[in-house]
């Protein structure tokens, strides 16, 4: 029964990453063109008035989420404590980083499967079946990766974030600071959509907690790129392990040029795996200093807003 499993799991993966693609090929055939062109349209020249905050923070969740709407408890949880402890700042959540166009799977016409395998994430099939959802993102992480379809995916990301920043009080045309906030393989997305923006002049940085990603043209234009890792997420070496752009044999990758540059820092902030009651966001698991997982992450990312660094440096 599990080796049946496995092979229908096995068999998933390969059509999810043959045919997503299609999905973001066919949104800008039908109507991605025109979108963003109306949405990128360039702001006419004036002073722009003040923003709505001093910074805007926007988290892209990892390949477990279902909708930009649908983040889960800890997720939820580690929002709002770090909206209370950057009060200054504007923390969003409500992009759904795995399409184009901001659909999450519950509103599309296959919902009566992605919302199946959602309720059995609590039941006896929990690390089977609802397996699925994580392989069906996995597979847009690889097509934002994608030199050939990137390009097209990652605008689509980029006009919805552009879109949700709007939405919260950004000012086109400012000076505003905006920071991505990618978890896991939502960091690869936020590479993709964030090097786009930042050539439409928006200050853009990244910080990849737990981040899985490749050699991406993005890391040419970010102003910086944080890395917090854990001491036993072993995860997070996969974006090494698989782009040979992230290979020390390759000094004039992108990669290689942003470390040169050092606008690439890396942080280990503590004991933590890469998901789960121990992984970054966990509210239980606790380190040497009494802190959560959940709290000494967003101590992380405070220090980092506030430009005070911190944390224990380690090689990119």
């Amino acid at each position: 029964m599990i080796t049946w499993t496995l092979g229908v799991l096995g068999l998933m993966l390969l059509l999810f990453v043959l045919l997503s693609p299609l999905e973001s090929l066919r949104w800008w055939v039908d109507r991605g063109e025109r979108e963003v062109r109306q949405t990128f349209e360039l702001e006419p020249p004036g002073n722009p008035p003040p923003a709505a905050a001093e910074h805007f923070l926007v988290y892209l969740s990892g390949v477990g989420t279902i909708g930009g709407d649908a983040l889960s408890r800890r997720e939820e949880a580690w929002l709002d404590s770090l909206r209370e402890a950057l009060p200054e700042a504007r923390v969003i959540g409500d992009v759904f980083p795995y399409a184009v166009d901001n659909r999450g799977l519950l509103q599309r016409a296959t919902v009566w499967l992605w919302g199946r395998l959602e309720r059995w994430r609590r039941g006896r099939w929990a690390r089977l079946l609802p397996a699925l959802i994580e392989i069906r993102n996995i597979a847009q992480v690889l097509v934002s990766a994608d030199p050939r379809y990137g390009p097209t995916y990652n605008i689509g990301l980029a006009q919805e974030i552009w879109r949700s920043l709007q939405r919260h009080g950004y000012v086109p045309g400012g000076t505003t600071p905006v920071t991505l906030i990618g978890f896991s393989g939502g960091a690869q997305v936020a590479l993709g959509a964030g090097g786009l923006l930042a050539g439409l002049g928006v200050p853009v940085s990244l910080i990849a907690v737990g981040g899985i990603f490749g050699d991406d043209p993005g890391l040419e234009r970010l102003r910086r790129v944080w890395l917090l890792t854990g001491t036993r997420d072993r995860l997070q070496r996969l974006g090494v392990v698989a782009f040979p752009g992230r290979w020390p044999t390759a000094p004039l990758s992108h990669w290689g040029r942003a470390k040169r540059e050092g606008r690439i820092t890396r942080l280990v902030i503590g004991d933590m795996a890469h998901t789960g009651a121990d992984g970054y966001l966990g509210r239980r698991a606790s380190g040497s200093d009494g802190r959560s997982h959940a709290e000494a992450t967003r101590d992380a990312v405070v220090r980092i807003i506030r430009g005070q660094g911190g944390a224990r440096r380690g090689s990119g």
